[in-house]
């Protein structure tokens, strides 16, 4: 989901923190220093708040809190995008307005993202505000009020307008569809509150008090010293709770086709099952991912993807391959979305591309490995990319993959692994989420998936 960028930016004016009733910190910013490993995460303890952090030496840096409250588990429907959009509204320290006040006089920027496995708590600041924005973060988790007034004042209609504007794209319609028809529960449940009938900010609070705690959720650094944020982290993070991660159902891969009409455009996604996160991670999942493509680095060029070859003759028809990488299972999917003639006539030649890997070459492989390793690379550049990956593999194993670990791995890919993964999708039994013209629009088996 895109992040929710809640205009709250630039805190605690040098005044207010000396007269605030929180521990004195000696807040004095300070110049970016150089750093021999920009790419290594280091990993520690304060006082069992699990922090991870890498020093890339950048004068901007960037916090995440990854909590393990995602739309798989929770109780009620909706319940999580809820608990994400009471982010950074009024704790017992501060009013929602004071924290718009403050953060937006330090320069920095808040944001909240949903996914299906975590809530993320985000900030990006100037390096030298570090003990602030700990302290900032740490109070959204521990001291957050849940008004009952800021939930029908200031959450519902962002979670109403939030839904309107990613259900009127067919292609994020689609893929709900898609994860609904493989795993219906859990995995399958709508990421985002269409229906909430059943809580109110009394149940969110609820939800939040068996989440937020020093087992359930990480806190991730990027371009910050380690034993600094440690060392506020302790500090700031101190009252949480100390239970346990919340566990959801294994899920289950069913497959299946889901269909609904729409009249805001036409898409279709193909999923099969993928490649999970952390040490079940499949890299020949990624490559086949850029292997396929369908997004060209070339402008004007349609590039010489399998999918970007297979959509280059129908006008207005795009294609992309992706891999979601869950914390125990994975999804691949194809999406595709355009005019609903154009769609029904380019369908067969994205199910044929598929099908057209085990054709792939030596030099094929290459152009794929060296496109992931740059992607990789770059968003380890990117303070604030990547954070909930690290916080997810954190909290479910204890260890953080090393982006030269990750490297490694994606060079080792080779032909033969990847075709052996593409026969094993195309063997088994897709999803299918189809959205738009049903009229036009064809059922999975007349394009030659087996459902």
């Amino acid at each position: 989901m895109l992040p929710v960028r809640n205009a709250v930016a630039r805190g605690a004016s040098r005044q207010w923190l000396k007269s605030s009733s929180l521990s004195p910190i000696r807040h004095t910013r300070a110049f970016a220093s150089a750093t021999t490993a920009p790419f290594t995460y280091e990993v520690s303890d304060a006082t069992g708040t699990k922090v991870v952090s890498k020093d890339t030496g950048s004068p901007t840096a960037s916090l995440a809190v990854v909590i393990k409250a995602g739309s798989r588990y929770q109780p009620l429907p909706g319940i999580s995008h809820a608990l994400e959009h009471f982010a950074f509204k009024s704790t017992s320290k501060r009013t929602a307005l004071f924290i718009t006040r403050e953060v937006e006089l330090m320069g920095g920027v808040l944001e909240t993202s949903l996914s299906r496995e975590n809530i993320v708590y985000k900030a990006r600041f100037l390096r030298g505000d570090l003990p602030y924005f700990v302290e900032l973060l740490g109070d959204a988790v521990t001291k957050t009020k849940f008004h009952g007034y800021e939930y029908t004042e200031r959450v519902i209609p962002a979670l109403d307008h939030e839904v309107q504007v990613h259900y009127s794209d067919p292609s994020f319609v689609a893929l709900e569809a898609a994860h609904a028809s493989a795993y219906h529960h859990g995995l399958g449940l709508d990421k985002l509150s269409v229906v909430r009938k059943s809580f109110g900010a009394h149940e969110i609070a609820d939800f939040a008090a068996k989440t937020f705690n020093k087992g359930n959720l990480s806190l991730v650094g990027s371009g910050v010293s380690h034993s600094e944020v440690t060392k506020y982290a302790g500090e700031f993070f101190g009252d949480l709770g100390t239970g346990s991660q919340v566990t959801g159902s294994a899920p289950t891969y069913y497959g299946g086709e889901t269909r609904s009409w729409s009249k805001t455009g036409n898409a279709v996604v193909i999923a099969f099952p993928g490649s999970a996160g952390g040490p079940a991670f499949k890299p020949e999942f990624n490559i086949l991912s850029y292997l396929l493509g369908g997004e060209s680095t070339i402008k004007w060029s349609p590039g010489n993807s399998l999918l970007g070859k297979a959509v280059q003759n129908h006008a207005g028809v795009s294609a992309v391959a992706r891999n979601i990488a869950y914390s125990d299972t994975g999804l691949f999917y194809i999406s595709v979305s355009g005019p609903a003639t154009n769609l029904k006539a380019a369908l067969p030649d994205v199910v044929a591309a598929v099908k057209n890997v085990s054709s792939l070459t030596a030099e094929d492989l290459k152009r794929a490995i060296q496109n992931a390793k740059f992607d990789f690379y770059s968003a380890a550049e990117e303070n604030a990319l990547s954070m909930e990956s690290i916080g997810q593999s954190i909290i479910a194993t204890g260890k953080v993959p090393q982006v030269q670990e990750s490297i490694k791995a994606l060079e080792g890919v080779t032909l033969d692994s990847v075709k052996k993964a593409t026969s094993t999708l195309l063997a088994g039994k897709a999803a299918v989420g189809t959205v738009g013209d049903l009229h036009i629009l064809p059922y999975a088996c007349d394009i030659g998936l087996n459902v």
